[in-house]
């Protein structure tokens, strides 16, 4: 499976709703996504609008092509195309990045251990030392 990391601009007047969407995702949607392929897939919103994404599929171009020609994905980016920067439909605006850097596998060349994959919080939920 690759890792693919994407950049988008949110409109910073909509941070808020932008982020009240996305902590109730429609079950339609989250079942679409799974079923195209995506795995793994995290948003993470700067106060700036930077929109970053990240993500694992088997094939990137077949998951974004099994997304975009569902009817709930078709609803969803109308609805969240107004609290985007920029004109157009927000999942065909994304910029990917090329990986440079991958802890796990710089590990593995080294022939140093790896620990198994866990299931891990996100930052913003641990309570700091």
């Amino acid at each position: 499976m690759m890792r693919y990391c994407f950049t988008s601009r949110v409109d910073p007047r909509h941070l808020d709703r932008y982020r009240e969407r996305h902590a109730a995702v429609w079950p339609e949607m989250l079942t679409a996504l799974y079923d195209s392929g995506w795995r793994n897939y995290s948003l993470f919103l700067a106060e700036t609008g930077l929109l970053i994404g990240y993500f694992e599929a088997d094939d990137k171009d077949l998951a974004q092509a099994r997304m975009a020609a569902t009817e709930v994905n078709a609803r969803w980016q109308a609805e969240m195309a107004e609290l985007f920067a920029g004109d157009g439909k927000p999942d065909e605006g994304f910029t990917f990045l090329p990986e440079v850097f991958n802890l796990d596998d710089q590990l593995r060349t080294a022939g140093l251990p790896v620990a198994p994959a866990s299931s891990v919080a996100p930052a913003s939920s641990v309570a700091p030392a």
